[in-house]
C-alpha cells in the first residue's frame, strides 16, 4: 500500500495529467464523432451550395440569403467545429491563451450572424407573401443588410475575446494542475461572463419567438390564399379579373400553364386571353415565392430545433446545476449530455441537404455538376 502511494507521488505530473485528460476526453467521444461527421458532410456540402447558387442561379434576394448562410455555415464547419474538437479532445490540456480567445470569438460570429440573417429573411418573406403590393427588398438591399447583420454580430460577439481564455484547473491528484479554454482566470470571479451569457441567451430566445410569430403569419396567409383562390385584387398589375377556377396555390399552377401552352401550340398567340396570360405570369412568380419560402422555413426550423437543447443546457449551467447533474449520472449519461450540448452544429451541415430536397433546381444543378466532374475524371483516364 505504501509503495503504491509512493509511486503516485513520484509519478511524472505530465504523464498523470495526460491520463486524466484521456479519461475526460472519453466522455466526449460521442460529441467528437458527431462533430467530425458533420464536418465531413458540411464542408463539401456548403462548398457545393456556393458553387451552384453563384454560378447557376440568377441574382435575387433568395440567392443572396442562401449564399450568405452557406458562407457562415462553411466558416462554422472549417473554424468552429475543429476548434470545439480540440477542446473536447484536450479538456484539461489546452495551453494557448491567445488561440483560445481568437477561436472563441470566431465561433460566436457565424452563430450570431445566422440568427440575424434568418430574421432578415423572415421579414423579407413576410413582405413578399403578406404584403405583395408594398415596397419589397431588392437584391442590393439584401446584400447590404446581410453585411450589416454580420457587423452587428461581430460587435455583440467581441466580448468573447476578453471573457474567454486560459483557465487553470485543479486536478484531484495533488500537485497537478491542468488548463482549459473557458472563462479566463481574470474573469472567473467577475459578473461579466454572466452578463455576456445572459445577453446571448436573450438574443437567441427573442429571435426564436420572433421567427415563430413571423412564420406563423406567413403560414396563415398561405393557407388562406389556398382556400380563397386568386381573388380580384391579388394581381400585381393592378387589373381586376374574376377567374374562380384558377388558384394561386403552388400545386395548382400547372392549370394556368397548360391552358397558355394550349394556345401557343395552336399558333394563336394573339388569342391568348389577357387575364389568363397575366394570371399565369403572376402565379408562376407567386408559386416560386412560396417554394423558396418553404426552403427558408425548413432551414429556420432546423436551426431553431437544434438550438433549443443548447438553450436548455445553458440555463442549467447558469443556475449552477450542471456540476451536480454530471456528478449524479452514469458514464453513458455524461456522454449523452456532452453530445446534446453540441447538437446545434447540425444546422451548419444539413442546410445543403435541405436545399437539395426542397429546391428541385438546386438538386438538378448538383447532379449536372457532379456528372460533369465524373465525366472529366473518367476522360483523363
Amino acid at each position: 500500500m505504501d509503495g503504491n502511494v509512493s509511486d503516485i507521488q513520484n509519478a511524472d505530473p505530465n504523464t498523470e495529467l495526460h491520463i486524466i485528460n484521456d479519461k475526460k476526453a472519453l466522455e466526449n467521444i460521442a460529441a467528437i464523432v458527431f462533430i467530425s461527421l458533420l464536418m465531413i458532410v458540411g464542408i463539401p456540402g456548403n462548398i457545393t451550395a456556393l458553387l451552384v447558387y453563384l454560378r447557376k442561379f440568377k441574382p435575387s434576394t433568395y440567392r443572396t440569403f442562401v449564399v450568405c448562410l452557406a458562407v457562415l455555415d462553411l466558416a462554422a464547419c472549417c473554424i468552429s467545429m475543429p476548434f470545439i474538437l480540440a477542446l473536447l479532445r484536450y479538456p484539461v490540456l489546452f495551453l494557448h491563451d491567445e488561440v483560445c480567445k481568437l477561436f472563441r470569438l470566431l465561433s460566436y460570429i457565424p452563430c450570431v450572424s445566422s440568427v440575424f440573417i434568418l430574421i432578415t429573411i423572415a421579414v423579407e418573406r413576410y413582405r413578399k407573401i403578406c404584403a405583395p403590393h408594398g415596397t419589397q427588398m431588392s437584391d442590393r438591399m439584401a446584400k447590404h443588410i446581410c453585411i450589416m447583420d454580420i457587423l452587428i454580430a461581430c460587435c455583440l460577439s467581441s466580448p468573447a475575446a476578453v471573457i474567454y481564455g486560459k483557465r487553470s484547473l485543479e486536478i484531484e491528484i495533488d500537485n497537478i494542475n491542468g488548463s482549459s479554454c473557458s472563462v479566463s482566470d481574470d474573469m472567473v470571479n467577475t459578473k461579466y461572463p454572466e452578463y455576456f451569457n445572459f445577453a446571448n441567451g436573450f438574443v437567441l430566445t427573442a429571435s426564436i419567438i420572433a421567427l415563430s410569430i413571423i412564420y406563423s403569419l406567413i403560414g396563415k396567409k398561405i393557407v388562406c390564399m389556398r382556400k380563397t383562390g386568386l381573388g380580384t385584387n391579388q394581381l400585381q398589375s393592378g387589373q381586376s379579373y374574376t377567374v374562380s377556377t384558377l388558384t394561386t396555390g403552388i400545386d395548382n399552377i400547372q392549370v394556368e400553364v397548360n391552358k397558355r401552352e394550349e394556345y401557343l401550340d395552336r399558333g394563336k398567340t394573339e388569342f391568348i386571353p389577357v387575364e389568363l396570360d397575366t394570371i399565369t405570369k403572376y402565379n408562376k412568380r407567386h408559386a416560386k415565392t412560396i417554394r423558396t419560402t418553404r426552403v427558408i422555413f425548413t432551414v429556420t426550423a432546423v436551426f431553431v430545433c437544434s438550438f433549443l437543447p443548447y438553450l436548455a443546457f445553458s440555463i442549467i449551467a447558469a443556475l449552477g446545476f450542471e456540476k451536480v447533474l454530471l456528478q449524479n449520472i452514469s458514464f453513458a449519461g455524461t456522454v449523452t449530455y456532452k453530445l446534446f450540448k453540441h447538437i446545434f452544429f447540425i444546422s451548419n451541415a444539413t442546410n445543403p441537404i435541405i436545399y437539395g430536397f426542397c429546391d428541385r433546381k438546386f438538386m438538378d444543378e448538383i447532379c449536372r455538376l457532379y456528372k460533369n466532374i465524373c465525366g472529366l475524371f473518367l476522360s483523363r483516364k
